[in-house]
């Protein structure tokens, strides 16, 4: 389990995180969410290593998240940033081997892990192209690739994919790719946290939700139990409504300006989507 607890983080004595505790739990999906400037990705450095806390503390298997050295934490969690910058005329498949730089496997078995990966998220039929030549698209899903390699190999510990923004700018086909595959990775004992603006998208593929605003937790816990209107209302600082459809297992969200678009739907209680 990777276990953060009452986390803050000021800069230049202007306070980023406030008390903020995050659990994700190995084989669950756990989606972040708030308005810009929220504190979402402040929270995704502090849980990757890259940005100390002032207070707080973070543990990943039980162990303290400063205990790691760089080899171990890169074998035991891996970071999608929201920008990948390449500065050379890779192939994918060579930007894909990169991720295996930390561990001590074969060719053989880096390979095969490899091929494994750019099969899920489709990027086998790239593989011999170079990285800049690609669409925003590919490149986002190369990276993807890339970052579950680090984390694919089955080992007696879990392993955490911690995704900061991930289909940012992308169509909503390759949106579906991005999440499926992450979906996919918690098969795997890995436990996933996406920062995801998209509340629909989030709350199609996540178990677990955080709302965050000014730095600070809305709200926390099963999506089921806080996607409600109060908690968004709170969230985003706009009126919205909840629909149901009949075939669809989970509510979406509409704002409450947009509702004279929205025709013969069952608005879903305030209270639980699940009433």
């Amino acid at each position: 389990m990777l276990k953060a607890e009452h986390l803050s983080v000021s800069v230049r004595q202007r306070e980023i995180l406030h008390r903020v505790s995050i659990q994700l739990s190995p084989g669950t999906f756990t989606a972040v969410v708030g308005p810009n400037g929220a504190g979402k990705s402040t929270l995704l450095r502090v849980l990757s290593h890259e940005l100390p806390a002032q207070s707080g503390s973070v543990r990943i298997n039980g162990n303290p998240l400063e205990s790691y050295q760089p080899r171990a934490l890169s074998q035991v969690r891996a970071v999608l940033p929201q920008q990948t910058q390449v500065q050379f005329a890779f192939t994918v498949e060579q930007i894909v081997l990169l991720g295996r730089h930390a561990h001590n496997a074969t060719r053989h078995e880096n390979a095969a892990i490899a091929e494994e990966v750019m099969l899920l998220t489709g990027t086998d039929r790239l593989r011999r192209r170079i990285y800049h030549t690609l669409s925003g698209g590919e490149r986002q899903r190369v990276q993807l690739a890339r970052v579950l390699a680090q984390v694919w190999e089955q080992t007696v510990f879990p392993r955490y994919l911690l995704l900061d923004e991930p289909t940012a700018s992308l169509d909503i086909a390759q949106q579906d790719v991005i999440f499926s595959v992450a979906r996919a990775a918690c098969a795997r004992n890995i436990g996933v946290m996406a920062i995801i603006h998209d509340l629909n998208l989030a709350v199609q593929y996540a178990d677990n939700m955080l709302f965050m605003r000014d730095g600070r937790t809305v709200a926390s816990g099963p999506a089921a139990n806080v996607f409600i209107r109060e908690n968004i209302e709170e969230t985003f600082g706009c009126q919205v409504a909840l629909y149901h459809l009949a075939d669809r297992e989970h509510p979406f969200m509409v704002p409450e300006q947009g509702n004279d678009r929205i025709k013969g739907l069952r608005k879903v209680s305030n209270q639980s989507s699940n009433q």
